[in-house]
C-alpha cells in the first residue's frame, strides 16, 4: 500500500477510535442513574443523588409537608384557635415540571437523556402551589362549626297600624374569608427545601361579616315612603264560601312587591290561590247571569285594588266592567275577571317599588297601597251615567195558562253606559281630568209568561243562537246540586 494511503488509513482508525469512545463516553453520560450536578427542585439541592433516593427522599417531604401544622388565631373570644395541617387546609404541590424533566433524564431516548442531563446540569425546577378551595371550605365549616351555625337574619319593613313604615334591622354573622385565607396559605407554604419542622406557622385568621340579601340598605332603596293610596269595599250578604274565596285571594297579593316598570296580572294570582288554599262554593256570574258556581267574590279582591291603583296615579293596562252591575261598588268603579278572556292589569309606572297590602274581615276587605308619590297629589274618581237602557219585555209561551191570559215572572232591570274619569289635584287644585273608561251593563229583561195568540214565536223567547259561555266573578259554573 503506497505511503499516503498507509497515513489516510491511519487517520480514519484514529477518529473512528476516538468517536467511538465519545460515543461510549456520552452514552454513559446520559445513562446515569444519579441527578445532574446542581440540580435542584423548589430550591432543595438534589444534584448527583440517585433517581431511587431522590424519589423516596421526595415523597417523605410532600408527607411532611402535608402534615406540617398551621396555627390559625383569631382576637374574637367566642371563635377558638385552632391547629389544622396544610393538607387539611387544601393546600397541593403540583409537580408536573419536575416530572417531565425526570421523564427526560431517564426515560427517554438516549440522545434525548443526554441532551436533558447537559441542559439540566444547573436547573432549578419549580413546584406550583396551590390550594383546593372545596377542601379549605370543607374543613373551615367542619372546624368552626357554631359559627357557621349561625345564619345572618334579614331586614324586615314593618308596616304598623297607623300605617308607618318602620325597619327591623338586619343580623350579620361572622365567617372566615376563605379567599384571603387561601391566598396567605399560598403565600406562606413552605418548599420542600425546607427542613424546620419544630414550630408551627402562625396565621391569623381572615373573618368578614356576612350580611344577608335583604338589609335596611335595600330595602330603603326600593324607595317605599309611605302609604299612597287605600280603599275598602263591603262584603253584600255572603256565605262562608265567598268569604273564603275573598280571603284567600287577598292572601295571596298580601305583602306583594312590584318593581319599577313592573306590570301585576290577576290571572296569575287567581292560579296561584286556586293551587294554595282553594276556591269554594259561591255564586258567579255566566253569560250576564248569575248563577252556583265555584270562585265567586274574586271579582270583589279585584274590584277593591283596582279602586286603589287608579287613586294612586298608576298606570291602568287592562280591565273591564262586569256585565252586571255589582252592589258593593258605583257604575263603572268595579273590575271583572274572566279566565282565558278578562283580565285585571296595571302597570307600576313610579320609579319606586310597589307594596300590595290587604285587610279583611268578615265584613269588609280593605287594600292599601305603599310606595312613593307626593303627598301634594291626590287623585278623585268621578263616574257618570251618560245613558239608561230600559229593560226589554220579554215574553215566554205557557201552554198551560188559560188562553190570552198573562202573568209576570220578574221584573227587568235598566242597563247603563257609564264614563269614568281621574282627576288629578295638586294642593287641592285640579291640574287634570282624564277619561279611564267607557262601561256598559247589560240591562235584564223582564220576563212575562203569556198563552196568547198574537205573541210570535221570536218574542215568546224563541231560540237564540248560542254563544261562548264567559264566567265572570268565579273559576266554575255552574254547578247544581
Amino acid at each position: 500500500m503506497p505511503l499516503h494511503l498507509r497515513k489516510v488509513a491511519i487517520h480514519v482508525s484514529i477518529v473512528t477510535g476516538m468517536l467511538g469512545a465519545l460515543g461510549i463516553a456520552l452514552y454513559m453520560y446520559g445513562s446515569q442513574s444519579t441527578l445532574p450536578p446542581k440540580f435542584a427542585v423548589a430550591g432543595w439541592r438534589v444534584g448527583g443523588m440517585p433517581y431511587d433516593t431522590f424519589q423516596q427522599q421526595y415523597d417523605e417531604r410532600l408527607n411532611l409537608l402535608s402534615s406540617f401544622p398551621v396555627q390559625l388565631q383569631t382576637s374574637y373570644p367566642d371563635i377558638a384557635n385552632r391547629q389544622l395541617t396544610l393538607g387539611q387546609l387544601g393546600i397541593e404541590y403540583h409537580d408536573e415540571a419536575l416530572k417531565q424533566a425526570l421523564d427526560r433524564l431517564f426515560r427517554a431516548s438516549p440522545w434525548e437523556r443526554i441532551k436533558a442531563r447537559w441542559q439540566l446540569r444547573r436547573a432549578d425546577v419549580p413546584l406550583e402551589v396551590s390550594v383546593s378551595e372545596t377542601r379549605l371550605a370543607g374543613t373551615v365549616k367542619e372546624t368552626w362549626k357554631d359559627l357557621y351555625s349561625q345564619q345572618p337574619v334579614p331586614a324586615k319593613r314593618v308596616v304598623t297600624a297607623q300605617d308607618q313604615l318602620i325597619y327591623e334591622p338586619e343580623r350579620r354573622v361572622l365567617r372566615v374569608d376563605t379567599v384571603h385565607l387561601s391566598e396567605h396559605l399560598r403565600e406562606i407554604a413552605p418548599s420542600v427545601s425546607y427542613i424546620h419542622y419544630a414550630a408551627p406557622i402562625r396565621l391569623t385568621l381572615p373573618l368578614y361579616e356576612q350580611s344577608p340579601s335583604v338589609t335596611v340598605e335595600t330595602l330603603r332603596k326600593q324607595g317605599i315612603e309611605r302609604k299612597i293610596s287605600e280603599f275598602t269595599t263591603a262584603f253584600p250578604v255572603s256565605g262562608e264560601g265567598r268569604i273564603h274565596n275573598i280571603r284567600s285571594t287577598a292572601a295571596s297579593i298580601q305583602d306583594m312587591l312590584l318593581a319599577p316598570g313592573e306590570t301585576f296580572d290577576y290571572s296569575k294570582i287567581i292560579a296561584q290561590t286556586e293551587s294554595r288554599f282553594g276556591y269554594k262554593e259561591a255564586p258567579v256570574i255566566l253569560n250576564g247571569k248569575l248563577v252556583p258556581g265555584i270562585g265567586g267574590g274574586i271579582c270583589q279582591v279585584s274590584t277593591t285594588l283596582y279602586n286603589a291603583v287608579l287613586r294612586s296615579g298608576l298606570q291602568i293596562v287592562e280591565r273591564r266592567n262586569h256585565s252586571l252591575p255589582v252592589s258593593y261598588i258605583a257604575l263603572g268603579q268595579d273590575a271583572t275577571f274572566a279566565n282565558g278572556y278578562i283580565n285585571f292589569k296595571f302597570r307600576n309606572n313610579t320609579d319606586a317599588y310597589l307594596l300590595i297590602r290587604t285587610v279583611t274581615t268578615d265584613h269588609d276587605i280593605t287594600v292599601k297601597l305603599y310606595g312613593h308619590m307626593s303627598p301634594s297629589v291626590t287623585y278623585d274618581i268621578d263616574s257618570k251615567v251618560v245613558e239608561t237602557i230600559q229593560p226589554p219585555v220579554k215574553y215566554l209561551h205557557n201552554p198551560s195558562l188559560a188562553p190570552g191570559a198573562t202573568r209576570p215572572i220578574s221584573t227587568g232591570k235598566a242597563g247603563y253606559k257609564v264614563e269614568t274619569y281621574r282627576i288629578k289635584k295638586e294642593n287641592g287644585a285640579i291640574v287634570s281630568r282624564e277619561l279611564i273608561s267607557k262601561d256598559q251593563y247589560s240591562a235584564v229583561p223582564t220576563l212575562i209568561a203569556s198563552n196568547r195568540g198574537d205573541v210570535k214565536a221570536e218574542e215568546g223567547g224563541g231560540t237564540e243562537p248560542p254563544q261562548q259561555p264567559i264566567l265572570e266573578d268565579g273559576v266554575k259554573g255552574p254547578s247544581f246540586r
